[in-house]
């Protein structure tokens, strides 16, 4: 019997995805290629937009940090931090998270096949394909594309080249580190909560320490075309942190992987199937963050799915909506980070110092990382809470000249 979804792969887009469809009473199966839980190359940080798509809560257990603040350790030795009142997200080890999310979607009425990887998929006029490795096929109403930025789906469906084009995806390596809860205390002077991001100089790339109860998540992820020598410059990055927090740091596992990029510039639909998550390309081009993006995308791709299936459309037209939804939400906060992160860390070595401690410059984080406001929204609230918080600026601005000058 034919499915009305079919979704391939179970990360949180396709989880999320699932989930949804389950929920609206669409027939819904879940492949995913390996046995769960997986692990994911990934450094798991979490923004709270993305909890936010499940409504703001967690499983204690699965929760490693809960995270208030960004610092950015810049090339020139500066320093810039940003902590806010408000939790904007945490970490997580990802094995866990997405089989949570999984299992999120199993509950709502998804069927979900483990450890069974497609190898083709196809759309015709009267169904969605997808044929396994053992030589099974699944047809289906609809085909949601959720694996990942090396999607069979998507290159099947003609909807990506067989070649991936250097310039438009990133290239990342990771390991997640044990140094016990003492020393994820040590290295990060006592306070967890706090993100360090290490931006790279002259090039389209950064450097990740993420703790976590008991380790800390490592790793450098950056353009693609700047990650050639991916292996050296992740060694070097590990030998640097090692250096500097003064601990020895045993690597066990390299991960790899591939970060999606240009999803708004691409086609994420066709006849009956839409591309979500990495598969789509749908990645923060300045910060690298993906996982929120993809759960929205998944939303997005389920309510589109169920209306064209109460039309009875089910045409590359009729699916334009979920472009349409996708570019609306994403869109002017990529094309502020793309324009930011273009202009390398000169141009962050600039302005983060300056505005570091400032309690309008961490709200304004706060809330970005929240999904209250996007990127393009922080111009206009910045001119419409200056007036108010004037004062307290040009304190802290005469504090600090007093400072240095005695």
């Amino acid at each position: 019997m034919p499915y009305d979804v079919v979704v391939v792969g179970a990360g949180p887009a396709g989880s999320i995805a699932a989930y949804e469809c389950a929920k609206q009473g669409l027939s819904t199966l879940l492949l995913e290629k390996s046995p769960l839980p997986r692990e994911k190359p990934c450094g798991g940080a979490v923004m709270y937009h993305g909890i936010r798509v499940i409504g703001g809560h967690l499983p204690r257990r699965l929760v490693e940090q809960r995270i208030f603040g960004l610092r950015f350790s810049l090339p020139n030795g500066a320093k810039a931090e940003f902590v806010s009142d408000k939790m904007i997200g945490i970490t997580v080890f990802r094995n866990r998270f997405d089989e949570y999310l999984t299992k999120r979607a199993v509950d709502a009425g998804s069927e979900l096949m483990e450890d069974t990887p497609v190898i083709h998929a196809a759309t015709s006029d009267g169904t969605a394909i997808v044929r396994v490795k053992d030589g099974s096929e699944f047809h289906s109403r609809f085909l949601i594309g959720a694996d990942g930025v090396n999607s069979v789906v998507s290159r099947s469906l003609g909807l990506r080249p067989e070649r991936k084009d250097l310039t438009k995806v990133g290239l990342g390596m990771e390991s997640d580190f044990y140094v016990g809860e003492d020393g994820v205390d040590r290295a990060t002077n006592g306070n967890p909560s706090v993100l360090e991001i290490i931006p790279a100089r002259n090039r389209i790339s950064y450097g990740w320490i993420f703790p976590k109860r008991e380790h800390l998540a490592i790793g450098v992820a950056g353009s693609g075309v700047h990650m050639r020598a991916l292996r050296s410059v992740f060694d070097q990055f590990h030998r640097d942190v090692e250096e500097r927090l003064h601990m020895h740091l045993p690597l066990e596992k390299r991960r790899t992987c591939f970060l999606g990029g240009d999803g708004l510039g691409s086609r994420n639909v066709t006849d009956r199937a839409i591309l979500v998550g990495d598969a789509a390309g749908f990645v923060d081009p300045m910060m690298g963050e993906g996982i929120a993006y993809a759960m929205k995308s998944g939303v997005f791709a389920a309510a589109v799915i169920d209306s064209a299936i109460e039309e009875g459309k089910y045409d590359a037209a009729s699916l334009s909506e979920y472009q349409i939804l996708c570019k609306k939400e994403f869109s002017a906060n990529f094309r502020m980070a793309a324009w930011a992160g273009s202009r390398g860390t000169a141009f962050a070595e600039r302005i983060l110092p300056h505005v570091s401690g400032y309690k309008l410059a961490s709200d304004v984080m706060s809330m970005v990382a929240r999904g209250e406001i996007g990127y393009a929204d922080i111009p206009y609230l910045i001119l419409k809470s200056l007036p108010r918080q004037l004062p307290g600026v040009l304190m802290q601005v005469v504090k600090s000249k007093m400072s240095v000058s005695y």
